[in-house]
C-alpha cells in the first residue's frame, strides 16, 4: 500500500500543497471556513445514507451494474443543472486531467463494490465497516496531504481497526469474505478524499461531480452486454424506477455537498462528521429490513466511533 500511495504523490501534481497560486497564474480556490465544511458534510452524508437505503430495496431484486447505470442517468440531470449555476461549460474546464482521472477511478470502486456489498449484507453493518474510513484518511494524510499523525492517533487508530475486526468477525463460523467489501471501499474512499481536497484547489466542485459521475454510468452501461448475475439486467418495474430517479437526484446532491465541504475544511476533520450516518443506517435497516446488530457489532462500532472522534484532537 505505501508503494501504491508513494505512485499516487508523485503522478498526481494536484497532490502537491497549494501556496496560493501556481505558475499559471490560477489562486487556490479553497477557503478555510470550518464550519460550513461541517454542515455541508453532514447534510450531504445525510444524502447519501438515504441513497444507499434506496438502492439497498432495488439491488435486492436487480442486477447491481443496471441499478448503477440508471441512476447515474436520473443523477445526470440534477448535475447539469448544477453546471448551468455554476457558470456553463466554463465550469467544467479541467485545468489538471491527472486530478480528474484519479478522482474519476476512485469513485467507480467503491461504488460498484459497496452497491454490490449491500446486496448482500445488513444495511447496518456495511456502514459500520464502512466508518473506518476517517481511520483510513488518518493514514493516508501524511502521506498524501503532509499532514502530521501523532503516535497517540496511531494507537486510536488501531483501536478503532480492531474494532472493525470485531464487526466483521472473520473466526465465526459462516464467515462472508464480502464484509471485507466495506473495508476495501472505505480504504479507496479515504484515498478518492484526500485526493478530492488537493484537487478543489483548482478545480471545481461541479467538473469533478461531472466527470466522476459520467465515468462511473459509462462503466455500468457495459454491463449490459453480462449475462450471469450480480451483472446480467432485466425489465425495470415502474416502483423501482421511480426510486432509481429518486437516488440519482439525493446521491448527485450528498456527492456534491460533501465535495463542496471540502472546499471549506480539511478532510481529516470532516471526516469525523460523517458518523451520523451510522445512526441514519440503523434506524432504516431496523425500520425498513428489521435488522438487529449483534453485540460484536455493537462493541466494534463503539470503538469505531471513538476512535474516530479521538482523531479529532488536536493535541493527539
Amino acid at each position: 500500500m505505501a508503494k501504491r500511495t508513494r505512485s499516487l504523490s508523485t503522478t498526481t501534481p494536484a497532490l502537491e500543497p497549494s501556496t496560493g497560486a501556481d505558475s499559471s497564474g490560477d489562486s487556490d480556490a479553497r477557503e478555510a471556513k470550518p464550519l460550513r465544511g461541517i454542515l455541508l458534510t453532514v447534510a450531504g452524508i445525510g444524502c447519501i445514507t438515504f441513497n444507499d437505503a434506496l438502492m439497498k430495496t432495488v439491488i435486492d431484486e436487480y442486477p447491481v451494474g443496471q441499478a448503477i447505470f440508471v441512476r447515474g442517468l436520473f443523477a445526470l440531470l440534477p448535475i447539469a443543472w448544477l453546471v448551468c449555476r455554476a457558470g456553463g461549460w466554463p465550469a467544467l474546464r479541467i485545468v489538471r486531467p491527472s486530478a480528474q482521472i484519479w478522482c474519476a477511478l476512485l469513485l467507480m470502486g467503491p461504488i460498484f463494490l459497496f452497491m454490490y456489498s449491500l446486496s448482500q449484507l445488513p444495511l447496518s453493518t456495511a456502514t459500520i465497516i464502512f466508518f473506518t474510513n476517517p481511520l483510513f484518511v488518518t493514514l493516508l494524510a501524511p502521506w498524501l496531504l503532509r499532514e502530521r499523525v501523532t503516535w497517540r492517533r496511531a494507537i486510536t487508530v488501531s483501536i478503532g481497526f480492531a474494532g472493525a475486526i470485531l464487526v466483521v468477525d472473520p473466526g465465526r463460523a459462516g464467515f462472508q469474505w464480502i464484509l471485507l467489501g466495506p473495508l476495501m471501499v472505505a480504504l479507496m474512499s479515504a484515498l478518492r478524499e484526500l485526493v478530492v481536497r488537493a484537487a478543489l484547489a483548482r478545480e471545481t466542485s461541479v467538473s469533478l461531480l461531472f466527470y466522476s459521475t459520467t465515468s462511473v454510468t459509462v462503466i455500468a452501461a457495459f454491463t449490459l452486454f453480462l449475462d450471469d448475475m450480480p451483472f446480467g439486467w432485466k425489465p425495470l418495474a415502474p416502483l423501482e424506477l421511480f426510486a432509481l430517479a429518486l437516488t440519482g437526484s439525493v446521491f448527485c446532491l450528498g456527492i456534491y455537498l460533501m465535495t463542496e465541504g471540502l472546499r471549506f475544511a480539511d478532510a481529516s476533520l470532516l471526516a469525523l462528521y460523517k458518523y451520523t450516518a451510522i445512526l441514519w443506517a440503523l434506524l432504516l435497516g431496523f425500520f425498513v429490513w428489521n435488522e438487529v446488530p449483534n453485540t460484536f457489532t455493537w462493541i466494534g462500532a463503539g470503538l469505531i466511533v471513538a476512535s474516530g472522534l479521538y482523531t479529532l484532537r488536536k493535541d493527539s
